[in-house]
């Protein structure tokens, strides 16, 4: 405890980069991240770039950036959730909460991909689920096109579309359409990762979105929607 404030949660080792920690003053607490060295420093203004551009109410608000001694601190709201596959809430919700869910998780990247941006790093634990889908962590989000000049991109291999692991490929809207079709599968409990028991109408999306060859998916996350909210019709799902 400090006349400021205090630190309730120390969250990560900086493995990436940088930590975090849930810092609480007044009342009111928040989520505060800083770089320990200079590949956090790239990854916080990576953040902000994307902040600047893209608001939406899935996405937690940057609502505040200071400079410290190593870079920018970033300061979010605190949101009292849980990562999406390890939410109790989820997995007892009914089908019209999932399906929300689902929906909300590709209309936030509808806008990042409509603001040139491409995701990198994103999983289910950058998922969170309350009473909504929430996103948090877009410091790997790049400009995109971008061709990658690593051997793979940082990530989750569960989610990772295929030319993440081939230096030199191009990444673009197609790869933030494979991430979105393996998180859509996340809540809908699927038997190895490919026919979601839940709302099996959502099957051929996923499967179209996830498909091996960049060319075979939806060329972006809007005609990912379209295709969504198609699906869902024909089931007699209204979307939400």
């Amino acid at each position: 405890m400090t006349a400021e404030g205090k630190v309730f949660a120390d969250l990560g080792d900086g493995e990436f980069g940088c930590r975090a920690a849930g810092f609480e003053r007044d009342g009111s607490r928040y989520f505060v991240k800083f770089a320990v060295h200079e590949m956090g420093v790239a990854s916080q203004r990576r953040a902000i770039t994307v902040h600047e551009q893209v608001q939406h109410p899935a996405l937690i608000p940057l609502i505040q950036v200071l400079e410290g001694d190593r870079g920018p601190i970033l300061v979010f709201p605190w949101c009292d959730a849980s990562p999406l596959r390890q939410s109790q809430r989820m997995r007892q919700a009914p089908l019209s909460d999932v399906i929300r869910a689902i929906r909300d998780v590709i209309d936030v990247h509808r806008v990042i991909d409509d603001a040139g941006f491409v995701s990198i790093d994103l999983y289910d634990g950058n998922l969170l689920y309350r009473d909504r889908v929430f996103l948090i962590d877009v410091d790997e989000y790049r400009p995109a096109p971008f061709r990658l000049d690593t051997p793979r991109t940082l990530g989750s291999t569960r989610f990772m579309a295929p030319e993440e692991f081939h230096q030199g490929a191009w990444l673009d809207s197609r790869t933030m359409v494979f991430q979105l079709g393996r998180a859509m599968a996340v809540p809908l409990d699927p038997p190895r990762g490919e026919y979601p028991d839940r709302c099996p109408a959502l099957g051929p999306v996923i499967r179209q979105a996830t498909a091996p060859d960049p060319e075979a998916r939806y060329p972006t996350v809007a005609d990912l929607t379209a295709g969504l909210d198609a699906a869902l019709a024909r089931a007699g799902l209204s979307p939400p």
